[in-house]
């Protein structure tokens, strides 16, 4: 019987530390935001993914750190120290390719190069088609478009987590060129491939902040 009270004893004191330990947790400040690798994860909208933490006072404190600028920005308000950069690149593909071609690559390494130093938020990629051939094949193209810049920065020490690559498929052409016709401009389905060039492309745009 004592054997019996001594162990119900000991379940007790555990119990007991168990919650103690769980209140410090509670306690602890938390960040509101979900973290990957040391960043904060964003979604494929490039909204930042909260934790069940989240309140809008620990999201206010954020601001105040300089940190998380683009979450909950109507709520967020940074210090002047941090400024909101935002740069921009695009890059050509051949046709019915998607392999950077050598002046994207040059593109490329001069954005990597912009991002020094930089607190990034998200890197946004859209690749695109022309028209030429099936919406669901140039779907899948522009795919393999926006994964080849993907690629590219990940291996320039672009965070992967941080990249989010899209393709669009033929939507928003930069360019409309009429069918080949012998009484028309473009004659030829060369001259079509040619004109439609500017269509075949990958945006990329990046989100961050720099102290100034």
């Amino acid at each position: 019987m004592m054997n019996t009270k001594t162990k119900f004893g000991m379940l007790i004191a555990s119990v007991a530390l168990a919650a103690s330990g769980a209140v410090c947790a509670a306690d602890a400040p938390a960040n509101p935001y979900v973290q990957a690798a040391g960043q904060t994860l964003m979604t494929n909208f490039g909204l930042c993914v909260r934790t069940g933490y989240w309140t809008p006072a620990l999201a206010e404190a954020q601001g105040a750190l300089g940190q998380n600028c683009l979450c909950d920005t109507d709520i967020i308000k940074c210090e002047a120290g941090a400024e909101r950069v935002t740069l921009s690149a695009d890059t050509l593909f051949a046709f019915n390719k998607a392999v950077l071609k050598p002046e994207g690559i040059a593109k490329l390494t001069e954005l990597t190069s912009r991002m020094s130093g930089l607190t990034l938020d998200v890197v946004m990629i859209n690749g695109y088609a022309d028209r030429i051939g099936g919406a669901a094949y140039n779907q899948k193209l522009s795919q393999r478009r926006a994964d080849a810049v993907k690629t590219f920065l990940a291996e320039h020490g672009v965070p992967a987590a941080r990249i989010h690559a899209e393709g669009k498929g033929q939507a928003d052409p930069v360019v409309n060129c009429p069918n080949p016709s012998a009484k028309g401009e473009i004659k030829t389905f060369k001259q079509l491939i040619e004109c439609l060039q500017p269509n075949r492309r990958a945006v990329i745009e990046v989100k961050g902040t720099r102290n100034k």
